[in-house]
């Protein structure tokens, strides 16, 4: 299909049959170690690849920026912070409701500059600190300063969001691999 598909079919085709498989429950799985996470990613890889028609051994960092198509580690930190939007938002399910408690609304607790963070109890199980129950607000406190402003809707937070990510990614990568196809024709 690669050879008979506009790059725009095969981006659809991507989006379907393989990102809806990468997304589906990346929040419970998504933070498994990387060994367990390395055919995932080298899968994709390969994909964005096959729609580029690129060489087997092409830097991808450019081509996923070209595409607009996030990789695995960035779809998990895109996927767990639209829920933790929806969160905030009362947009889950109710069984949700009091999971994470921001720090304003703990007991005997004044008003600080972390005020309107989420409480972070202490953890010193590495395991632990993988599972969503923790690394949740973890993660959102950290990236609640890059990219949070007032009265954002859903979709201009995902669009916002996407964007900041993207943007981290390299337009142009330059190596002194010999059998890099790309960086002998430059």
């Amino acid at each position: 299909m690669k050879r008979v598909l506009p790059t725009d079919c095969l981006k659809t085709l991507y989006y379907s049959l393989v990102h809806s498989h990468f997304s589906y429950g990346i929040i419970a799985w998504g933070n498994a170690s990387k060994s367990n996470l390395k055919p995932l990613i080298t899968l994709q890889k390969r994909a964005i690849r096959v729609i580029l028609n690129a060489p087997y051994n092409s830097h991808t960092d450019p081509k996923f920026k070209s595409l607009g198509i996030l990789k695995i580690p960035d779809l998990l930190v895109y996927q767990s912070l639209i829920f933790m939007f929806d969160y905030l938002s009362n947009k889950l399910p109710i069984s949700f409701n009091g999971t994470f408690t921001i720090n304003c609304n703990r007991p005997n607790t004044r008003l600080t500059r972390q005020s309107r963070l989420f409480y972070i109890p202490r953890c010193h199980l590495a395991f632990v600190r993988k599972l969503p129950v923790y690394f949740l607000p973890v993660l959102w406190n950290d990236w609640t300063k890059l990219v949070m402003s007032d009265n954002l809707t859903r979709g201009s937070f995902k669009r916002q969001l996407k964007l900041y990510i993207l943007n981290e990614y390299q337009s142009y990568v330059h190596c002194n691999n010999d059998r890099c196809f790309e960086c002998q024709q430059h």
